[in-house]
């Protein structure tokens, strides 16, 4: 018997991408079943200023506008209802995302964003990616604001694209923070591509120098819009764990030219924290020793991430969910590793309930087995979450991400 897990397509990644960027907006031009939830999945992921927005098309919800279209609508069309919602938003750039059954319907939203009173950009995204993994719909999202809004200029030296980093994921205000803080002991300049940047960095991002990658795969159709600019992508490794970040850290630095050592040095300060609270612990800090972990993560750190807990932990994995979009070199690397430290079975098509230390994985699905008694530790990945309220982020990237795992695998298997 497999778990079923709950995971957000690529439908909510388009919308999720035009709201990672502050001054713009998503528009969905659907039926309000559509919005209520990834709505309210706005409002969790990036703080902005908050009003309560009355109207057709807000119903005091005042992220993500939808048109709310009916019956009737979907025989005689609806452009005229874009073209007065649109008339409503106050900001510097939208990006119209069709609902699945309302992309059929051929309305002309070219011609309705022109009838607007809009004064701002207008993106239209012509498809939709309702059943296909949510890092495309994100990386869609970005790449069409790009395409759209941004043109080639005189390249700045030293700065610099980072691309990669979803709002979805819980602490990636304080990976923003953290890896931007490298960048800059570098003497770089970074910009966040759609990680709390605004329109106007999006705008002028065509100046970088170079654009490198955190998770490749929301990034990919965004570093082709790039290079249509004169701009390279570096795929730099995954800052997973300690290791995985000096990789990147590295990396950054052979991508620009640049003198890694500043930025090492503020690593090396993470780093040897973990290593003193696990050396003054004693026999405390062997708990997690051969412990056992199950993933379902729905990015490419799954193999970064399982590499980091064997050779900084000795964890060993019960089951690893595969994603159908990993290409063969990920799928193979993976087998190659698990095969070297003795757990080639670990692989399954999804979970099942075999009981383990710590899972990784979506935050409902992960807070699901921890309440079923399946594991101890459940750390959330991916959305959707059951934290609703984030006052402090959980970051799982980066040193500060490294940090965040420990202190959660040692705080709740201590109380076990």
């Amino acid at each position: 018997m497999s778990i079923d897990t709950v995971r957000m397509d690529g439908f909510w990644g388009a919308l999720m991408a035009a709201e990672s960027i502050r001054g713009c907006s998503a528009v969905l031009h659907g039926p309000g079943g559509c919005r209520m939830t990834v709505s309210g999945v706005s409002v969790q992921s990036i703080v902005r200023p908050f009003s309560i927005e009355e109207g057709p098309f807000y119903f005091t919800e005042p992220r993500i506008p939808a048109t709310y279209l009916d019956d009737e609508d979907y025989i005689n069309g609806a452009d005229y209802k874009l073209s007065d919602l649109l008339s409503t938003v106050d900001a510097e750039a939208v990006l119209v995302v069709q609902s699945p059954g309302t992309s059929l319907i051929g309305d002309d939203l070219n011609g309705a964003a022109y009838r607007s009173s809009f004064a701002g950009d207008i993106v239209i995204q012509e498809e939709n990616h309702m059943s296909q993994p949510f890092h495309t719909g994100y990386d869609a999202g970005i790449a069409d604001l790009v395409h759209c809004l941004c043109h080639k200029t005189d390249g700045i030296p030293g700065k610099v694209n980072i691309l990669g980093i979803p709002i979805t994921m819980d602490g990636w205000e304080d990976t923003v923070s953290e890896l931007g803080g490298y960048a800059r002991a570098m003497g770089l300049e970074p910009v966040f591509v759609g990680a709390g940047c605004s329109v106007e960095d999006v705008r002028t991002s065509g100046s970088a120098e170079v654009c490198v990658t955190i998770l490749p795969e929301y990034c990919g159709r965004t570093s082709e819009a790039y290079g249509r600019l004169g701009v390279p992508t570096r795929v730099l490794d995954i800052p997973v764990g300690f290791e995985g970040t000096r990789s990147w850290i590295t990396g950054l630095a052979d991508a620009t030219g640049r003198d890694a050592s500043p930025a090492l040095e503020m690593l090396s300060a993470h780093e040897s924290r973990a290593r003193e609270i696990l050396k003054g612990s004693m026999q405390r800090g062997l708990m997690m020793r051969c412990a056992t972990y199950s993933m379902d993560m729905g990015c490419s750190a799954a193999l970064p991430l399982a590499r980091w807990l064997h050779g900084y932990l000795a964890m060993f994995p019960a089951e690893i969910a595969v994603m159908d979009w990993w290409d063969e070199d990920y799928l193979s690397d993976f087998v190659t590793f698990l095969s070297g430290i003795g757990c080639e079975g670990s692989m399954t098509e999804a979970l099942t309930p075999v009981r383990c230390d710590v899972v990784f994985g979506p935050g409902q699905t992960a807070a699901l087995l921890r309440k079923r008694g399946l594991c101890s530790v459940d750390i959330a990945v991916d959305e959707p979450g059951t934290h609703r309220m984030r006052f402090v982020g959980r970051p799982f990237l980066g040193a500060r991400g490294a940090l965040m795992m420990l202190d959660r695998m040692f705080e709740l298997c201590e109380r076990d």
